[in-house]
């Protein structure tokens, strides 16, 4: 069986986690590895906005279905890469302890940037607790997506995983 691998591309909403996963996801896909997205955008609301009583409920059952889908495609040799914010450290940091071949992947972007992305005002409209976000302690990349173009990000992407030698 082909190894797996997990890429969690975490940052607060709007820093580019689709847009990047979209395109490691064609990249990967044309070099003929068995790729998946988990993204928060378009997963079920099933699983991306499980029943419960509280919002940070809501959040610990969210993690608990995309890490467990995540490593059921990563046992079966899937490249999964996930899509979502991801808000607290602990949760990523467990998916690392529970796979062997995983990558955290940090999009910085600061609020006024994020802010003029947000075409749809869920910033506006959320705003008790969409701006929690707990930031990774060691990501294994952190790129400031302000500052580099998709394309170059996505170069950096690569670069670490041929480093890694999870690409050749």
């Amino acid at each position: 069986m082909s190894h797996g691998l997990i890429i969690w591309l975490t940052g607060h909403s709007k820093s580019g986690k689709t847009t990047l996963s979209k395109l490691l996801y064609d990249d990967l896909n044309q070099r003929q590895y068995k790729v998946i997205r988990l993204d928060s955008d378009t997963l079920p609301n099933g699983i991306i906005k499980p029943e419960a009583q509280t919002w940070e409920e809501k959040q610990k059952l969210k993690n608990e279905n995309l890490t467990f889908l995540s490593k059921l495609l990563f046992d079966n040799g899937y490249y999964v890469l996930i899509s979502s914010v991801g808000r607290y450290n602990s949760w990523r940091e467990l998916l690392r302890r529970e796979v062997s071949r995983y990558l955290e992947i940090y999009l910085e972007c600061p609020l006024e940037e994020r802010m003029q992305r947000d075409t749809a005002g869920k910033y506006e409209s959320h705003k008790t607790y969409f701006h929690f976000y707990e930031e990774p302690k060691n990501p294994d990349l952190k790129l400031q997506t302000n500052r580099v173009t998709t394309q170059k990000a996505l170069q950096l992407i690569l670069d670490l995983l041929k480093e890694r030698a999870f690409i050749s």
